[in-house]
């Protein structure tokens, strides 16, 4: 099962990617920027993450997928912005999964199903490196 980390002040965000993730394959959290975002991360350790940088939240978004990366390095980052900026350009480099800037998220859902994808190749391949040795 993959846990999937919604962070975000909108609990509406949250409810869309339950109602459409809602498969033995994905467990939804949610949780609110801050020290209830470190708790998170830390109680569910989450294969994805999926960060709102709503408006003003620039600089709270750039802390959260730093800790991220250093809590969960392995982890994949899909960054939501409602209006794209040149500014999130630096938090995509430091290893952002996939940027989305749309409103509303409506591929959210389908990004989400990448990056599970994703993981699980990942999973494969270095199974089969482990067999090789």
């Amino acid at each position: 099962m993959m846990r999937v980390l919604v962070v975000s002040p909108d609990q509406a965000l949250v409810d869309f990617l339950r109602r459409e993730l809602a498969t033995p394959e994905f467990e939804v959290l949610g949780s609110l920027p801050g020290a209830e975002f470190m708790r998170a991360v830390r109680r569910a350790s989450p294969d994805i993450a999926v960060i709102d940088r709503a408006h003003a939240r620039r600089d709270v978004a750039e802390v959260e997928v730093a800790l991220l990366r250093d809590l969960r390095h392995e982890a994949r980052i899909i960054l939501v912005s409602e209006v794209p900026s040149t500014e999130d350009g630096r938090l995509v480099e430091v290893g952002v999964f996939f940027y989305l800037s749309a409103s509303p998220p409506l591929r959210l859902p389908e990004l989400v199903r990448a990056a599970a994808e994703s993981i699980r190749q990942e999973a494969s391949e270095k199974a089969r490196q482990g067999e090789l040795r």
